[in-house]
């Protein structure tokens, strides 16, 4: 499994967001409001609170189910304000058929037939706007614990390349499907080669905006402003892709995205990571904070010796276990490869996965802009990354996190 011009990569996160002190996951929103000219003040007191991500506003019943069938929502907020009976069926209806969304609804009024009935329909409270605003922030408050993933930190996963052309970029794009589709939650995938990222390109996805528009000098990053730049894919991964310009990747190095990953891991799960450049000198700031490294080889020669090369870099500084985790792309092909066990040998170090050569079905996959879960959901290489996601995930879907400062010299 390999695509042209990839880099490896990794990066990763430290702690810190907007909305105070409050640690936790952003709160997936849906607003149904049947009056429209209402609805955007009630928008716009949705996206004022720290950690909504607000996916939608409907003002037809019709389309609620529709919505959260085809989206992840945590949360509906519904106005019963002006005619509840134009809401309350269509909520009773989805909250049936979803009892891991919660269904909240607002009013003005202060009516305990009101509440009653409501309650009835499936919604789990009422909250009377505008006393009650600092209730809503709470209920969404506590819904961002329920959802936060580990202790509210997510877990960064770096996929760096031995060589180019390995397909580092081809292992990213898939591993960030899978875990979306594993943990049911949203995860972020940014793209670190700044100049030749296809991260985008894999997925069928326009560049709108891109890393260059959050990371830079002078630039503030935080929750709100991520949520808008974002691409959001239907597989559940959401992009930050590379730069469109070549001019526009001035002055952008991995140790300059960190204050954007600290950003990201309080909002998603898992953020993964498709390089930084194996050239970028700054590489440490974001290899040093991950939970995971992966270090992608093709069992080719020049794959190989670079692998070797990173590999003994690190065995000079006597690191404890094993900082880089050895992922075999494209194993047990013909054309004179070399044999598994003998690249094994070669690297002195173990291979924790290894992706058969499956080119036919990754290929149709690259070409078309489509992660192999949804082009070619029963091929061997998407059989493998499905096992390493697990594996990342962990028992229980707890993942393994490694010793703090295990590659703090790497590039000393």
């Amino acid at each position: 499994m390999m695509s042209e011009n990839e880099n490896g990569g990794g990066v990763a996160p430290g702690s810190g967001a907007t909305g105070g002190s409050m640690e936790g996951a952003v709160v997936r929103v849906v607003l149904f409001d049947a009056d429209e000219a209402a609805g955007g003040k009630m928008r716009g007191l949705l996206e004022d609170i720290a950690g909504v991500r607000l996916l939608d506003s409907l003002s037809d019943g019709a389309e609620l189910l529709a919505t959260i069938e085809k989206s992840s929502v945590d949360l509906v907020v519904a106005s019963l304000d002006p005619a509840p009976d134009a809401i309350m069926p269509a909520v009773s209806a989805a909250s049936k058929a979803h009892d891991n969304v919660k269904f909240l609804a607002v009013s003005s009024k202060d009516d305990a037939s009101l509440i009653k009935a409501a309650m009835r329909s499936g919604f789990g409270d009422v909250v009377k706007l505008p006393e009650e605003v600092d209730r809503l922030e709470e209920e969404i408050a506590g819904l961002r614990k329920l959802t936060e993933g580990d202790g509210g930190l997510g877990r960064i996963v770096t996929v760096l390349g031995s060589a180019g052309g390995v397909g580092c970029t081809t292992v990213a794009v898939n591993l960030a499907v899978e875990l979306a589709e594993k943990s049911g939650r949203e995860v972020a995938l940014v793209d670190l080669n700044f100049q030749f990222g296809h991260v985008a390109m894999m997925l069928d996805l326009d560049i709108q905006h891109s890393i260059a528009d959050l990371c830079g000098e002078g630039k503030t990053i935080d929750e709100r402003v991520v949520q808008k730049a974002v691409i959001a894919h239907k597989t559940g991964v959401c992009v930050i892709p590379r730069p469109r310009e070549f001019e526009e990747t001035e002055g952008l190095n991995a140790a300059g995205t960190v204050q954007l990953l600290t950003v990201l891991r309080k909002m998603y799960p898992y953020v993964v990571l498709d390089g930084p450049n194996r050239s970028d000198p700054t590489a440490l700031a974001v290899l040093d904070i991950a939970a995971w490294n992966l270090l992608v080889v093709q069992p080719l020669v020049t794959a190989a010796r670079n692998a070797k090369r990173i590999l003994g870099a690190l065995a000079k500084y006597e690191f404890k276990g094993q900082p880089l985790q050895v992922i075999c792309n494209r194993a047990g092909g013909g054309l004179s490869h070399l044999n598994t066990q003998r690249l094994e040998k070669s690297l002195g170090s173990p291979i924790l996965m290894c992706i058969p050569d499956d080119w036919t079905s990754v290929s149709a996959a690259i070409n078309l802009g489509e992660p192999l879960a949804m082009n070619a959901p029963k091929s061997k290489a998407r059989d493998a990354i499905c096992d390493l996601a697990e594996q990342i995930r962990g028992p229980g879907g707890d993942g393994v996190k490694k010793d703090s400062g295990l590659l703090s010299r790497l590039f000393k």
